[in-house]
């Protein structure tokens, strides 16, 4: 029987419900499709083959329906299954095994210490455009082997040619545009890489895999366009959530302070209360029935991430921040076999980024007043996040 309560996954307000279900349904149908909030069945869903990624129809909604872009988003990894999908992700898998995170911490330090170097912390000073939207492209950088003068041009790319996800059909142009130069400056960045000799980064890999013939000139291309497309815009909002999720927490951020092992945790708790990527979305190859609802085939269906995350069958007292909580695997990073590949990189480059705060500005607080964290598309984005890195006071703020 389908739900008549009325949702909207994608609309702003959408996280204000309760978690896991809504009027007790995990499943809801509407103009939209079909919104799945529990967090099993949200897990069954990302897991089901009978739901593919919904990129290549959004594309073709915002009127790119043929042409190199279109190509590309057809042949990339997200839309393939069996053995083509293996194909493709067996490379990227390889290189960011957790022994390259490993190898990353060193440089993502160096990193992260470089750009404190930079900042003015007299003052309180703009954290997302200051700090956390610089690392992840100079993090791809590093390990795609471009100078890391290339960074500012790869934030810029993946932020432009993701605002796809916002939902903005206004926004063609600028993604038509983006595409174009993404293309040109990784013929340009591959071109420069044979002619000064190939290295041990992820594209130069790549190229040795299409000269040995286990990738298509074609596959190579589409897994630099995949790699650099999702390097950059994501994490740089993710960060910027973590970092003010956990300064808001004042317990739990002096806890940190006295024990930087409780880290690893407290990235993992900012991932499910305030998932980057809080809707994913799919569509039906088949008619699939689920909780007694017959999902259609070629319908929608928009996983809704933050209501799974906040599932209370799965996670007690799910709208608390609990830096103990046991057994916490929110779907931020999805899962399955399309899970997130970066994910460890991602989480390590938070981890990096909060100790460094941690043990350099232990009295750090959010500016509340100068900083605006908002959704769009279903996903939650940092519009202005302000830290006084020196703060002596101030109302403390237990979310």
């Amino acid at each position: 029987m389908t739900a008549k309560t009325t949702f909207d996954p994608f609309s702003p307000d959408a996280g204000t419900h309760q978690g896991g279900a809504l009027d007790g349904r995990a499943l809801l149908q509407g103009a939209y499709g079909t919104a799945v909030l529990g967090y099993d069945l949200a897990s069954k869903v990302l897991r089901d083959k009978r739901f593919q990624n919904s990129s290549l129809r959004l594309m073709e909604e915002f009127g790119i329906t043929s042409g190199p872009i279109h190509d590309f988003r057809a042949r990339s990894i997200i839309m393939q299954e069996g053995d083509p999908h293996l194909r493709l992700r067996m490379p990227l898998a390889r290189f960011m095994s957790p022994v390259t995170v490993k190898k990353t911490r060193d440089v993502l330090r160096r990193i992260v210490e470089s750009i404190n170097a930079d900042l003015d912390d007299s003052a309180p000073v703009d954290f997302y455009g200051g700090v956390t939207q610089r690392i992840p492209s100079l993090v791809y950088c590093h390990l795609a082997g471009a100078p890391a003068s290339d960074a500012p041009q790869v934030q810029s790319l993946s932020e432009r040619t993701l605002s796809l996800l916002t939902r903005d059909r206004s926004m063609t142009p600028v993604i038509v545009e983006a595409y174009d130069e993404l293309f040109a400056y990784l013929a340009d960045l591959v071109a420069r890489k044979r002619a000064e000799g190939l290295g041990d980064d992820m594209l130069s890999y790549l190229i040795q895999l299409g000269d040995e013939g286990k990738l298509t000139e074609q596959e190579v291309l589409v897994e630099a366009t995949s790699m650099l497309e999702a390097s950059s815009v994501n994490t740089a909002h993710q960060l910027g959530l973590v970092v003010w999720t956990l300064l808001r927490n004042r317990e739990a951020w002096q806890r940190i302070v006295v024990d930087p092992t409780l880290i690893p945790a407290a990235v993992v708790e900012c991932l499910r209360l305030f998932p980057r990527t809080g809707v994913v979305s799919k569509i039906a190859v088949e008619d699939v029935e689920m909780e007694g609802t017959v999902i259609p085939e070629g319908s929608d269906v928009h996983v809704a991430v933050w209501s799974a995350n906040r599932d209370p069958e799965k996670f007690e007292r799910p709208d608390e921040f609990d830096l103990d909580r046991e057994r916490n695997q929110p779907l931020t990073f999805s899962t399955g076999s399309h899970n997130c590949l970066g994910q460890g990189l991602a989480k390590a480059e938070m981890e990096e980024v909060v100790r460094h705060l941690a043990e350099h500005y232990p009295d750090a607080r959010v500016v509340e007043d100068a900083t605006r964290i908002d959704q769009a598309g279903g996903r939650w984005l940092i519009d202005k996040l302000t830290v006084d890195l020196k703060s002596s006071g101030g109302q403390a703020n237990d979310r």
